[in-house]
């Protein structure tokens, strides 16, 4: 029997996530594939329960689900106990247990860009807990900026050494969460958004010289970190990325 790994979330035809994954499994000769699981709120549950089903290893979570989800299995590691949050679940017997591979993921990817006394994270769903859990650890100082406080975002973004994007704006669209002169060359950027890769945000920042990546290098770290969590396997991680840059283009940062 081959075995069913899908993402749960809500709109997510964009997804690369299967290209990356299917590929990770024929590298290993692993009979197993990765597909979408397109659900609305009211079939969550319902989504959720079938991962108790034969032949599956388990899912990944994404928007709008990855703190509903929290609710509907049996065990949270310690990283989903922390943020509310989870983007994996592993069929573990008959146990259903959440992760949360996102963390780990933007740890990395915020180390490459270097260190912040003082952030700006758009959004305050369960991406934007992952970072703000990563800049705390990191000894940054954090405003979140929801749909409520979006006006404030001058006055904030000035007093700011990064910037990042946990929202889906910009996702399959030439449209930017913020306008493009409040970006400044000490300004560094970092978008979850990774299609288009890179996103107008991205370009934006860029534009004005200043240090910003999409969330290409994100979505592969955490997809890596899942793929082990299902099959106690290492992924290889550069199928993975050669994967994903063709799906997303030669220009994706992963």
């Amino acid at each position: 029997m081959t075995d069913l790994v899908v993402l749960i979330g809500h709109h997510i035809g964009y997804s690369a996530s299967p290209a990356m994954h299917s590929a990770a499994f024929a590298a290993l000769g692993i009979d197993a594939r990765y597909e979408l699981c397109d659900v609305a709120a009211d079939a969550l549950s319902g989504a959720v329960a079938a991962l108790r089903g034969p032949g599956s290893l388990g899912a990944n979570v994404t928007q709008p689900h990855k703190l509903a989800v929290c609710e509907l299995v049996d065990e949270l590691a310690p990283e989903v106990e922390r943020l509310g949050a989870a983007n994996t679940i592993v069929l573990d017997g008959r146990r259903l247990v959440a992760h949360n591979t996102d963390l780990p993921a933007l740890v990395e990817e915020l180390a490459a860009l270097g260190s912040f006394v003082s952030a700006v994270v758009l959004g305050a769903g369960g991406a934007s807990r992952a970072v703000q859990a990563a800049l705390a650890d990191a000894g940054t100082s954090v405003e979140v900026v929801d749909r409520t406080r979006w006006a404030s975002l001058p006055d904030l973004l000035g007093h700011a050494g990064l910037l990042v994007n946990a929202t889906p704006i910009g996702t399959g669209s030439d449209e930017s969460p913020i306008r493009a002169d409040l970006l400044r060359t000490d300004l560094a950027v970092l978008d979850l958004v990774y299609r288009p890769s890179p996103s107008r945000l991205v370009r934006d920042a860029r534009a004005v010289g200043a240090t910003a990546r999409d969330g290409s290098g994100v979505l592969l770290r955490q997809a890596a970190a899942s793929f082990a969590l299902w099959t106690g396997q290492p992924a290889p991680i550069e199928v993975m990325r050669d994967a994903l840059r063709r799906e997303l283009g030669v220009s994706a940062g992963a």
